[in-house]
């Protein structure tokens, strides 16, 4: 069986009032401890699960739920579920390696600080990468079976928070 091009979902959503929420989540990100990860400056992507995140519940409450609604709409879902989130912050020459997010439909990537364009999450689609525009304050949702990376990031600092998403019919 010949497999012929198959066109993918990759949607862009404007995040409403972000310098507001840009301010808020980055004072309750600082207030998280300095937990590297590989070659991540900060993250709790490792911190136990039970361990409290205020900048989650802020997020889950003032912008999650609105864009996971709308994409529900997007897709013609009865439902939609967020099975995990973490935040990653980039400093002077951090980076992520090629990677992928098995068993969910979707990875979401909020950017909270993304000051150049050029230092947004680089996607493949086969072996050939993926061409979008995205500025700070929006969302990129893609299916979660394609490898990405955050590329290294000079001196800027980047931050953001990701999540894996699934619908429902």
């Amino acid at each position: 069986m010949d497999i012929k091009e198959i066109k993918t979902e990759f949607i862009i959503s404007e995040v409403p009032n972000h310098k507001k929420h840009k301010t808020i989540l980055l004072d309750l990100i600082n207030k998280m401890p300095a937990n590297p990860y590989q070659h991540v400056s900060k993250t709790d992507y490792n911190l136990p699960k039970d361990f409290k995140r205020q900048y989650l519940e802020y997020f889950y409450s003032n912008i999650a739920k609105d864009i996971m609604n709308k994409l529900q709409k997007y897709f013609k879902s009865l439902e939609w579920k967020i099975s995990s989130t973490w935040f990653q912050q980039y400093k002077t020459h951090s980076f992520h390696e090629y990677h992928n997010h098995p068993q969910t439909n979707f990875t979401n990537v909020y950017y909270i600080e993304l000051p150049d364009p050029h230092f947004k999450t680089l996607i493949k689609i086969k072996d050939k990468e993926y061409e979008y525009k995205v500025k700070e304050g929006q969302i990129i949702t893609f299916p979660a079976h394609l490898l990405h990376t955050s590329q290294s990031n000079g001196d800027l600092r980047k931050t953001v928070i990701s999540f894996n998403s699934d619908f429902f019919y």
